[in-house]
């Protein structure tokens, strides 16, 4: 007898619809360039060049104003930025070349120069150090001289305008010179050294001064006692090497004194005495000034070049040996130029991507935006959920309110239709409680019913015939079900996703012959 197999299938179609949502950003002026004048600035200070608080100056004598500031996390800075200060009338700068600002780590954040020497300005210019940085504090420094106008005499008071208010500093302008008393002249038996910063140059002028004791009636030029077979041993400090003078192999000599208040006055013509057993590698030369027997004392002058840009501090010792006596010296200097030094934190985050059963999925793409003044800046690109479904930034993001938005979803969930928001407002990295959840996506599916009947009698349905459900294709699918025909001949299978299948009969009804031939069909 032969037989038929008819079949009926029946889809069920979902209709999936997409919105395109369309972000609106709110652009930013050009990056950069902004003038955000003193309204970061904290305090003021007046210092000298070691960085000690003065009460008083002399009108010839530059000394340091340093600025304290901080940043607000509620302001972005960005690179190219400016902060303008404008020195009161009492003031000018002394000087208007570039310095560098930087962090402990020795990262710059600004530089920092005066619009010209003698006038009001300093500008400092950040880099992108403020971009990637927050809770941003520190200073800035420079020198400054008393105005033209400022006479020696009592205190005065300085006004600086700060976004708090008006902050006043006193100050005594004292006589050019350090305020020595002229009418008190400077006894003999004065050995010393110090050095000047010869800004133009960038080298350190060092001076080493040799009064013997005075005699006991002196007359002009006739001043001290002698000193024989004078040598002088000196040692530089790291950071410079010898440059001399007039020639680079020599120091210059003159005979020197003390008048009325002043301390190694110059006398006649300089002459070069060559330097000896000089050692480049430790800094170390002699000089052989032989007998001072003259009745003047001597003052020894020669140059070092800077050769560490970023150092401040500067050291020169010296031994001087007679036969009379051994005396040693030593001075240290401040480059004098200005300094400054900034600090910040950064933040970061982990956050698990999860499903609404709480599990780990992997595969997420995020794009990172943070949100500030109104912007919605985009940060990173493509952050992937990894296999325990977390997606981490590094400790390098500023502090603020930012948005991760779902550009691709794990496979079978759906997009999320809203960014997840999220604030970092402490140094470290920040565990996010709350999970970002997708749900599953209802997968299209349909039916099939199939009819085993009577060749002879569609309408008679045969019981007791076994079927196997196969999805793929004949000879290499995957079994899916296995059905028996009741006693109407016909059973339905159900909620079968998209794809293409077939039935196989395995068992034929009673008095029937099997028929092992594949059924294909396809759902979708």
């Amino acid at each position: 007898m032969k037989k038929n197999l008819k079949k009926v299938i029946v889809i069920m179609m979902l209709c999936i619809l997409v919105i395109n949502q369309l972000s609106m950003q709110l652009m930013a002026s050009a990056a950069g360039g902004y003038n955000w004048g003193n309204q970061f600035i904290d305090s003021i200070e007046l210092t000298d060049s070691s960085g000690k608080p003065i009460e008083s100056v002399p009108t010839n004598q530059a000394f340091k104003i340093k600025y304290n500031f901080s940043i607000p996390n509620t302001i972005d800075v960005d690179q190219g930025d400016k902060m303008e200060v404008t020195l009161p009338k009492e003031l000018q700068t002394a000087q208007n070349n570039e310095l560098q600002f930087k962090d402990s780590n020795g990262e710059l954040v600004a530089i920092g120069q005066a619009t010209t020497k003698g006038g009001q300005q300093y500008v400092v210019t950040f880099t992108d150090y403020p971009e990637r940085k927050s809770n941003i504090s520190g200073y800035f420094e420079f020198r400054v001289l008393f105005a033209d106008d400022i006479k020696p005499g009592g205190e005065i008071e300085i006004e600086f305008d700060l976004p708090g208010g008006t902050v006043v500093v006193p100050i005594t302008p004292e006589e050019p010179g350090g305020g020595i008393d002229p009418e008190k002249p400077i006894d003999g038996d004065q050995i010393y050294k110090k050095g000047t910063y010869l800004e133009s140059a960038n080298m350190i002028r060092w001076e080493i001064v040799i009064i013997p004791e005075l005699l006991p009636n002196p007359a002009f030029p006739v001043l001290y006692e002698s000193m024989s077979n004078v040598r002088v041993y000196d040692e530089l400090g790291p950071g410079q090497e010898f440059a001399g003078l007039v020639n680079e192999d020599e120091v210059s000599v003159y005979k020197a004194y003390n008048y009325q208040g002043k301390s190694g006055v110059t006398y006649g013509n300089e002459w070069g005495q060559k330097v000896e057993n000089y050692d480049a590698v430790n800094g170390k030369f002699e000089v052989d000034l032989g007998n001072i027997d003259d009745g003047m004392g001597r003052k020894i002058l020669y140059n070092t070049r800077i050769t560490d840009p970023d150092q401040v501090e500067f050291t020169n010792n010296a031994r001087v040996v007679s036969t009379e006596r051994t005396e040693d010296i030593g001075s240290k200097i401040r480059v004098e130029e200005g300094s400054g030094g900034a600090g910040g934190d950064n933040a970061g985050f982990t956050v698990v991507k999860q499903d609404d059963s709480g599990n780990a999925l992997a595969g997420a793409k995020f794009d990172l935006y943070r949100i500030s003044n109104g912007n919605r800046n985009l940060i990173k690109e493509n952050m992937e959920s990894a296999s325990n479904g977390k997606i981490s930034h590094d400790e390098t993001l500023k502090f603020g309110n930012y948005e991760l938005e779902e550009v691709e979803a794990p496979d079978g969930y759906k997009l999320l239709d809203k960014p997840y928001a999220f604030e970092l407002n402490e140094k470290g990295i920040k565990e996010l409680e709350i999970p970002i959840i997708n749900e599953k996506l209802e997968t299209p599916v349909g039916s099939v019913e199939l009819i085993k009947y009577d060749e002879a009698d569609e309408s008679k349905g045969l019981a007791g015939a076994e079927f196997d459900l196969f999805r793929g294709t004949p000879g290499s699918g995957t079994l899916v079900s296995s059905h028996v025909t009741p006693a109407s001949g016909a059973f339905q299978v159900n909620n079968l996703e998209f794809g293409n299948y077939y039935f196989v009969e395995t068992k034929a009804p009673a008095g029937y012959e099997l028929d092992t031939t594949p059924r294909t069909f396809t759902i979708g």
